[in-house]
């Protein structure tokens, strides 16, 4: 907390004041810098892992929580990304770039990273994410956990309804927009994924912010390129394991 602050010194007990010695910050500055301090620990993110592992690989000392020697066990046996085949109930066939893309999609959701995908419009950004979302339903099951959130433009929903029937017919899917739409959590948890629109996600963020999701999703994502805009605001309020961006013009 005092590096946060730029200064040297600590308060200890009694109101005594210590001194952090050069040799200290020499050691562990970097490391405590880099995290946000606890009650008697320094927490860092999931994306930290590769960083964290190579500052305290000389630290015997360091004692870490069971994530994060996870996360280092699998860095370690990491060797690099493969490609990945669509699921057995996955509709249509997936061209060796799309199959990349989702063994990168896989890579992210094992290392718990977020991620944006960019491809030019028109190569299939929303049929990898759909493979992944019916992979994950596979994996675990009907009527099982936390549904999945797409955000997209209002014009762009009636494709991913279309996109979704034609290639994962398996996954069930409910559109979250109009006036019909209801407001209860209840009411998502026999879906594996949830469409709705930038316009309804701000209406909504209060209940949408309380709904537990495996994936946030946000289709063309430029839309919060600007953090200070109400659909950034509420999409930073989201409640989601994984986090991806997809966007067909990512310098935006």
């Amino acid at each position: 907390a005092a590096l946060k602050k730029g200064s040297n010194v600590v308060v200890l007990d009694g109101n005594t004041v210590g001194i952090l010695p050069d040799e200290w910050l020499r050691k562990w500055g970097l490391m405590a810098g880099l995290g946000e301090a606890g009650k008697d620990c320094v927490r860092f993110g999931r994306s930290q892992a590769g960083l964290l592992d190579a500052l305290i690989a000389a630290q015997p000392e360091v004692r870490c929580d069971e994530a994060f020697a996870r996360a280092r066990a699998e860095l370690r046996r990491f060797e690099t990304i493969e490609p990945a085949h669509a699921p057995a109930s996955f509709q249509g066939r997936l061209r060796d770039y799309q199959r990349e893309g989702l063994g990168w999609l896989h890579f992210l959701r094992r290392f718990g990273f977020g991620g944006c995908l960019a491809d030019d419009m028109g190569l299939g950004k929303t049929i990898q994410a759909l493979a992944l979302l019916d992979a994950l339903r596979a994996e675990r099951g009907p009527a099982e956990g936390k549904p999945s959130l797409v955000v997209a433009p209002r014009s762009l929903l009636f494709n991913w309804e279309q996109e979704a029937a034609r290639f994962t017919p398996n996954l069930r899917v409910l559109t979250h927009a109009g006036m019909a739409r209801s407001r209860q959590a209840a009411d998502f948890s026999g879906c594996d994924l949830v469409l709705t629109t930038y316009g309804t996600l701000r209406r909504d963020i209060t209940f949408l912010k309380d709904v537990p999701f495996l994936y946030a999703i946000l289709d063309e994502a430029q839309a919060i390129k600007n953090a200070g805009t109400a659909s950034a605001k509420a999409a930073r309020l989201l409640r989601a394991d994984h986090r991806l961006a997809l966007s067909g013009t990512p310098v935006e």
